[in-house]
């Protein structure tokens, strides 16, 4: 995993804290993954019908899928890399660590 700055494992480790938010890394070593194409969210809405609406953020443009198929496919492409990600726990311990580290390489240039 690459990290850009202590700024941003910082923001990871406060939106982890948040009792609605679940951050999972994909650790390098899985390899090849679903999520390797591109960007994706799954919109659901606790109250409506149908599977949800998929948001696919590409180069030349957005895209939102509609019909349930896609938003099946989806989902079951987010279960897989889910399944892949670290636990929760392993991730907190894993940021913690990465962001312990990269604060001491940053000290000691």
């Amino acid at each position: 995993m690459r990290w850009r700055s202590g700024s941003q494992l910082e923001h990871l480790k406060a939106l982890g804290a948040e009792p609605h938010i679940t951050v999972q890394p994909l650790p390098y070593a899985v390899g090849a993954h679903p999520g390797l194409p591109g960007q994706f969210s799954v919109l659901r809405s606790a109250d409506g019908p149908g599977g949800g609406v998929v948001y696919l953020e590409r180069f030349t443009g957005d895209l939102f899928l509609e019909k349930p198929s896609d938003a099946q496919h989806y989902g079951v492409l987010y279960d897989h890399l889910q399944a892949e990600a670290l636990d929760p726990d392993s991730s907190r311990d894993l940021i913690n660590d990465v962001t312990k580290t990269y604060i001491s390489a940053a000290s000691h240039p």
